[in-house]
């Protein structure tokens, strides 16, 4: 019972914490913080708890394969709202994000997983490299999105945890990375702000995702090990400090 007192606490919290941020300091800002592996460090530990290291170790190359689709998404909608509305590029884009997670799981190698992700972020830097002069601004946001935020995130762990041995560690481990904070901000941003705060958000996700790959691969390699709590938290450190350096490096570039 104390475990799900604490789902109900800390995701909520976090995604309340990320969501006043961008609001605070800009969609630059945002897409950094969201590009993390918040909901993603959340879901892991939640499963190691009640499922026990050795099924996170298995979730994870099931988390790198949709990492991949989530980064080939953000570059569909990319393209595709150049012809497409906001609205009509979300479909397509769902439905997009669908078939490539069927594919990267036909081909089952996190290996590949990791370099097509590595492929799509350069892609999506290259395409938004315009945007790193532009800090980005705070967007305006309707009232309730950051209580769907928290509701939405909270939910989402819920389900995944507690419908994981039904949906086993592969599948659980593709619905650990869906950026629930970051989708919905990428929208608003680009309806509010147009397409280059939308190219702001998803440049400074796909710098965050680099760390994420970091992320799942400490967590790997040390959940077994050292247990949860520092693989967890090793893995988070590292995360910020490999999008760290990124960031640095590629505004240094710009």
């Amino acid at each position: 019972m104390t475990v799900f007192y604490l789902k109900l606490l800390i995701t909520p919290l976090l995604m309340l914490s990320i969501s006043l941020a961008a609001r605070r300091w800009g969609t630059h800002i945002g897409g950094l913080l969201s590009g993390l592996p918040v909901t993603s460090s959340v879901v892991m530990l939640f499963l190691s708890l009640e499922q026990g290291p050795g099924f996170v170790a298995l979730a994870v190359p099931g988390a790198l394969a949709g990492l991949a689709a989530i980064q080939a998404t953000y570059l569909f909608y990319l393209a595709v709202t150049r012809r497409l509305s906001a609205l009509l590029g979300c479909l397509a884009a769902l439905g997009f994000y669908v078939a490539t997670a069927l594919l990267m799981n036909w081909l089952g190698s996190p290996l590949a997983s990791i370099a097509i992700t590595l492929c799509l972020i350069a892609a999506l830097i290259a395409a938004t490299a315009n945007t790193e002069k532009h800090p980005g601004k705070p967007v305006p946001l309707p009232k309730w999105i950051i209580p769907m935020r928290m509701l939405t995130a909270t939910l989402l762990l819920l389900l995944i945890t507690a419908g994981a041995q039904w949906l086993g560690p592969v599948v659980s481990g593709y619905l650990a990375p869906i950026p629930i904070i970051a989708w919905p901000l990428a929208v608003f941003a680009h309806v509010q702000g147009g397409r280059q705060e939308l190219a702001v958000i998803v440049r400074g996700n796909a710098i965050g995702a680099v760390g994420v790959i970091g992320f799942y691969l400490s967590l790997q390699g040390m959940v077994q090990q050292l247990g949860i709590l520092p693989a967890v938290a090793t893995g988070v450190v590292l995360a910020v400090v490999i999008t760290a350096f990124v960031a640095r490096l590629t505004r240094m570039r710009a």
